[in-house]
C-alpha cells in the first residue's frame, strides 16, 4: 500500500496546484461526490483515486475531508441528490454528470455562489468549470488505428476493397466523452470508408449497456451476414466485452487472434475484464482511460480551491504539469476549452497492448485490483 501511494502521488504540488503553507481557515471539509452507478468499474477506480488523494491531503495538512457519495446513471436522480447536498451545505463538489447538458444550471449556480466544483469524464457544456479527463478523441484515434493495423495483418492491406461492415457501439451520443471517441474513431476510419464503396460503418447507440450492445451486434450480424463483419469499435469496455464478444461467441465467430477470420474488437477504458479479454485473444486493443489519475487530479484541484477560497480563471494559454512524472497518466496538459469557461486538465491516454502489456501493474485497473486484493488479476482465466 505504501509503495502504491508513493508511486501514485510522487508529484504532490506543482505550478498552480501548489498548496498554501499558511494556516487553514477550517479543519473539516464536506465534499459531495456525484458520480455514475456504484457498480460501474471505471468510476469505482476514479473514486479510489479521489479517496487515496483525500487520505494524502489529510495526512499532509492535518485536515479532515468527508465524502458524501451518491451514484446513479440517471439525470433526475443525480440532480435531486446534488440539490439535496447543496441545500445541506458543502465545501466542494466532485461531479461526473450522467448527461452533462442537464447540469448547466446547477454548475452555473455553484459558480455564482462561489462553491468549488470539479467535473470529470464528461464536461458540462457552456458552464464555468474545472474539468479533468483524458483526450477522448485521441483514445478513439488510437482504437481506430488499431483496427486498421489488425485488419492489415489478418486480411492484407487490400481489405478495404473487399468491402464489409465495421460496427461502432456508442454509449450516449450527446455526452462529450462519447462524441470525442466517436470523432476519433471516424477520423481514422472515414477516409478509408469513403474511398471504398463496399465498406460501411454501422453505428448503434447502446447506452454503455452490455445487453443492449449484444442485441445491436446480433441484429447487425443478422442483417449483413457473419462473413461481412470486419471489426467492432466500442466507445467503452462494457459494450465490447458484454456485447460484441458474447454475440460472436454465440455465432461461432470468435476466432483466435492469429486466424485470418478473427474480427478485431477495440474498446476504451482499460478495466480488468478488458485486460483479461486481451490476454485471452478475444479483443485486440484498449485505449486506457486513467481512472485513478482522473480521481487524483480532480480531488487535488478541488482541495486547492476549497482551502484557498479562490476559483481560478480560465487559462489563456496551454501549460504542462508533471512533465517528468512516472505515472502512465502523466504529463497533464492544462488547456483552455472551447466548450466551457475554464481549464481542461488533460491526462495522458495510452494503449494496451501497444504501449504497455495487459499485466503492467501501472495500469489503473491493475492498481485497483492490487489495492483491493494484494495481487494482480488472474489473466489465465
Amino acid at each position: 500500500m505504501k509503495h502504491l501511494k508513493a508511486a501514485l502521488f510522487m508529484s504532490t504540488a506543482a505550478g498552480i496546484l501548489a498548496a498554501s503553507t499558511g494556516a487553514f481557515a477550517q479543519e473539516t471539509y464536506e465534499v459531495a461526490v456525484i458520480r455514475w452507478s456504484p457498480d460501474d468499474i471505471y468510476f469505482n477506480g476514479v473514486q479510489l483515486g479521489q479517496d487515496l488523494e483525500r487520505q494524502r491531503l489529510e495526512e499532509e495538512y492535518g485536515v479532515t475531508i468527508e465524502f458524501r457519495v451518491f451514484g446513479a446513471n440517471d439525470v433526475s436522480e443525480q440532480r435531486t441528490a446534488l440539490d439535496a447536498q447543496l441545500a445541506r451545505g458543502v465545501d466542494g463538489v466532485l461531479l461526473v454528470p450522467w448527461r452533462g447538458e442537464s447540469m448547466r444550471g446547477p454548475v452555473q449556480q455553484m459558480r455564482d455562489e462561489g462553491i468549488p466544483v470539479v467535473t470529470s469524464n464528461a464536461w458540462v457544456p457552456d458552464a464555468p468549470q474545472t474539468f479533468v479527463a483524458f483526450d477522448n478523441e485521441e483514445a478513439g484515434m488510437l482504437g481506430g488505428q488499431a483496427i486498421v493495423n489488425r485488419l492489415n495483418e489478418l486480411r492484407g492491406e487490400d481489405w478495404p476493397a473487399q468491402g464489409g461492415v465495421i460496427i461502432e457501439l456508442r454509449c450516449i451520443i450527446t455526452a462529450s466523452f462519447d462524441i470525442g471517441r466517436h470523432t476519433g474513431y471516424h477520423a481514422v476510419l472515414d477516409p478509408i470508408v469513403e474511398a471504398n464503396d463496399g465498406l460501411t460503418i454501422e453505428t448503434r447507440e447502446a447506452g454503455c449497456d452490455g445487453g443492449d450492445a449484444r442485441s445491436a451486434v446480433d441484429d447487425i450480424i443478422s442483417r449483413y451476414g457473419p462473413e461481412n463483419i470486419l471489426a467492432v469499435a466500442s466507445i467503452d469496455g462494457t459494450m465490447g466485452i458484454g456485447g460484441a464478444v458474447p454475440a460472436f461467441e454465440a455465432q461461432g465467430m470468435l476466432f483466435p487472434p492469429d486466424d485470418p477470420r478473427h474480427i478485431p474488437i477495440t474498446t476504451v477504458d482499460g478495466t480488468v475484464p478488458e485486460l483479461q479479454a486481451i490476454a485471452r485473444g478475444h479483443i485486440d486493443h484498449a485505449s486506457v482511460q486513467p481512472a485513478i489519475g482522473e480521481g487524483v487530479m480532480s480531488m487535488r484541484l478541488l482541495f486547492d480551491m476549497m482551502h484557498s477560497g479562490e476559483i481560478p480563471e480560465a487559462p489563456t494559454e496551454a501549460s504542462v504539469l508533471y512533465e517528468d512524472g512516472d505515472e502512465l497518466w502523466m504529463p497533464v496538459q492544462v488547456i483552455p476549452s472551447e466548450a466551457f469557461d475554464g481549464a481542461w486538465y488533460r491526462t495522458t491516454a495510452y494503449s494496451v497492448p501497444e504501449d504497455v502489456n495487459y499485466d503492467d501493474p501501472r495500469v489503473w485497473s491493475n492498481q485497483m485490483h492490487l489495492h483491493d486484493n494484494g495481487v494482480l488479476p488472474d489473466f489465465t482465466q
